[in-house]
């Protein structure tokens, strides 16, 4: 873990979520603390030189809020300092983690943490949090990549899901462990980083027509039979556990994949991988041989970000932890 004779130099980002929130007139939770705000709070701010910036959007869950955010980061991603934490919303904070993860090619640390007891509520888990999330960014190598961090556990973001509406401890790796914890003061990562190649730019827009289609027994096809390529510009099917398509809809999914649609299959479970085992008639062979990629390693959430950002850049979608190649219409 990096550690210096000198106050490390960190980044706080606020992007809202239920971190900065406290109750209104009419009882309702808003955000309304800032930045500056959530820094006062925490037990580190004498020990670190920590500028604090308010990102605001009026929409944090829209595709142009994510790209506005990752373009924030990378501006203030330079060597002058040696780490970010992005303060977020855990409901969208594994697709932004990821996201931001893919797109900027940081050299210092990214981390991000949330809360999910807002500020006037007993037991409030946020300053605890952002405490955590100072402390990894001031201690852990760049090459780790873009990391979460909530109830003393820290996660890759490609790794991280949200699987509870309210738990202290609602998030889990698809990995099936943390990639870390903190213990007092010390942060301890035993696993090491997945090295891969990453996007490394920021696409001006993505497109927003790219659905997911959840597999299930009995499923009806009506859905799939509406979709056409000028509809959509690409589709993630989550399939059954392992990824298995109904036979019926299987079809349909070929069809599209004929034509052209961008289509890559992914698990619909919350970790393992998407299995190639069952030979039931044009089942993955067939749908390899049709063009449709199979994602073994991201939730189907990530899965369509990830789509959505290779399209705005012009590449065709490859499965995660391999090489981007140029697609069809890269050149424009």
């Amino acid at each position: 873990m990096r550690r210096t004779a000198k106050k490390p130099r960190l980044v706080l980002i606020a992007a809202g979520g239920t971190i900065s929130m406290l109750k209104d007139n009419s009882g309702r939770s808003v955000p309304t603390w800032t930045a500056a705000d959530l820094l006062a709070q925490t037990s580190l701010r004498h020990q670190l030189r920590v500028r604090a910036v308010d990102f605001v959007s009026p929409d944090t869950a829209s595709a142009d809020s994510l790209l506005a955010l990752a373009r924030r980061i990378r501006t203030a991603a330079t060597p002058a300092v040696d780490g970010i934490v992005v303060t977020h919303g855990t409901d969208a904070m594994e697709e932004a983690a990821y996201a931001v993860d893919e797109l900027v090619a940081a050299p210092v640390p990214i981390v991000f943490t949330g809360a999910m007891r807002p500020g006037w509520a007993s037991g409030y888990d946020g300053i605890r949090n952002l405490d955590n999330a100072l402390r990894v960014a001031s201690l852990i190598p760049a090459a780790y990549g873009t990391l979460v961090t909530l109830n003393d556990q820290i996660f890759e973001a490609w790794s991280v899901s949200k699987a509870d509406t309210g738990a202290l401890d609602a998030f889990t790796a698809r990995r099936g462990a943390p990639f870390g914890q903190l213990i007092g003061d010390q942060v301890e990562c035993p696993w090491q980083p997945l090295a891969r190649p990453r996007l490394g730019r920021i696409p001006r827009t993505v497109p927003a027509s790219v659905p997911i289609l959840s597999m299930a027994p009995a499923e009806d096809t009506a859905l799939l039979d509406s979709l056409t390529a000028g509809q959509v510009q690409g589709l993630v099917i989550a399939g059954m556990a392992t990824g298995t398509i109904p036979p019926r809809a299987c079809e349909k999914v070929l069809g599209l994949a004929t034509r052209g649609l961008p289509v890559v299959l992914c698990s619909g479970a919350a970790s393992g991988w998407t299995a190639a085992e069952y030979y039931y008639p044009r089942a993955y062979d067939g749908l390899r041989a049709a063009g449709v990629v199979i994602e073994n390693h991201l939730s189907a959430r990530k899965t369509r970000l990830r789509l959505m950002l290779s399209l705005g850049l012009g590449l065709t979608y490859v499965p995660f932890g391999r090489e981007f190649v140029l697609g069809p219409d890269s050149a424009r």
